[in-house]
């Protein structure tokens, strides 16, 4: 768990982001327009120099609530504070020092570049908006050394290369290199592997661990893959349509999930622990709508342990002995 004397880099209060639904009858002319719940609700901390893991189906609301975090999309309630201010004031205020603040690393390098600019171009350009550096050739000089200290030799070669001229890997490598240039306060880095060869992923999740180390960012990794996140992150959230089910240390969870939503998804991971012979819980049925997802826990009608306060009312979120919080009403707060 993180030291309880620090103070949190970003707290998460209240965070929710609502779409209006696309489409619909002639019947519904002049309704009030339907509401479809992408993040419902989400609270938590991030520590400095802490990666926190965030896991779930597609479609559970884990990369737009990544897009919240660094204001890509406007929370439609609640608010994120860095460092005790909040992010809707830093926008307001200075946005140019917020995005400086906040950086993103996304799924597919290849769409992260402009395809017509050089490498040295993509990088000192961040450089120049934010005013680092006295003259592009010291701003080159840094692109080199980064370059360089991330395992891209020959740096100047790199440097005059077009993206289509590397590998996914190699644009991955210097997609976080150019995001940690201007040395963020916080990262979120989303499915940064998932496109990947296996033989690079490792390469990609060490680059990350150094760097959040040596520069104490706090990092946000999203990933469907629960074995790279047990390997990164400290920390981990489990989201179900739009809500944290789960919440605490990595290991603690992997080993043992409290939440039946968890202990599906983990039994389903044969990456985890190959040696272990463990029974696989299917999930059956499809998630409720979210548009309407309750009144009751928006799991249960897929639950293998659903009983029938399950479906009249949402469980709150408990504290267990060992610091990790759930959202199930057989979790009892005393384990």
């Amino acid at each position: 768990m993180p030291d309880a004397v620090k103070a949190p880099v970003i707290k998460a209060v209240g965070v929710k982001r609502y779409y209006k639904q696309r489409g619909g009858s002639l019947l519904s002319f002049g309704r009030k327009p339907r509401m479809i719940q992408a993040v419902d609700g989400v609270d938590f901390e991030l520590y400095e120099g802490e990666i926190f893991g965030v896991i779930g189906e597609s479609g559970c609301g884990k990369s737009t609530l990544g897009r919240l975090l660094i204001r890509l999309e406007e929370p439609s309630e609640g608010d994120i504070y860095f460092r005790g201010e909040s992010s809707k004031a830093l926008m307001k205020k200075d946005p140019k020092k917020f995005h400086r603040m906040v950086q993103a690393v996304f799924q597919n390098p290849f769409d992260t570049f402009t395809p017509n600019d050089t490498i040295g171009e993509i990088m000192m350009r961040p450089l120049r908006l934010h005013g680092i550096g006295k003259s592009d050739e010291e701003r080159r000089a840094m692109c080199e050394k980064a370059l360089e200290d991330g395992g891209l030799k020959p740096a100047a070669d790199f440097l005059g290369r077009f993206p289509h001229e590397l590998s996914g890997g190699q644009l991955q490598r210097i997609s976080i290199l150019r995001s940690m240039l201007l040395e963020p306060l916080f990262l979120v880095a989303d499915e940064p592997v998932s496109m990947l060869d296996v033989s690079v992923r490792a390469e990609i999740i060490h680059m990350l661990q150094d760097l959040c180390a040596s520069r104490r960012t706090a990092i946000m990794l999203i990933s469907h893959d629960i074995a790279v996140v047990r390997y990164v992150s400290q920390r981990v959230a489990v989201m179900y349509l739009g809500r944290i089910v789960e919440m605490g240390d990595t290991d603690t969870i992997i080993q043992n999930p409290m939440h039946p939503y968890t202990q599906a998804l983990i039994s389903n991971c044969s990456s985890i622990d190959p040696d272990e012979d463990t029974q696989a819980i299917e999930i059956q049925g499809e998630p409720p709508s979210p548009i309407n997802p309750g009144p009751g826990c928006y799991f249960a009608n897929r639950c293998f342990k659903a009983c029938e306060k399950c479906f009249k009312s949402y469980p709150p979120m408990r504290t267990m002995k060992d610091g990790r919080v759930v959202s199930c009403h057989f979790a009892t707060g005393d384990e």
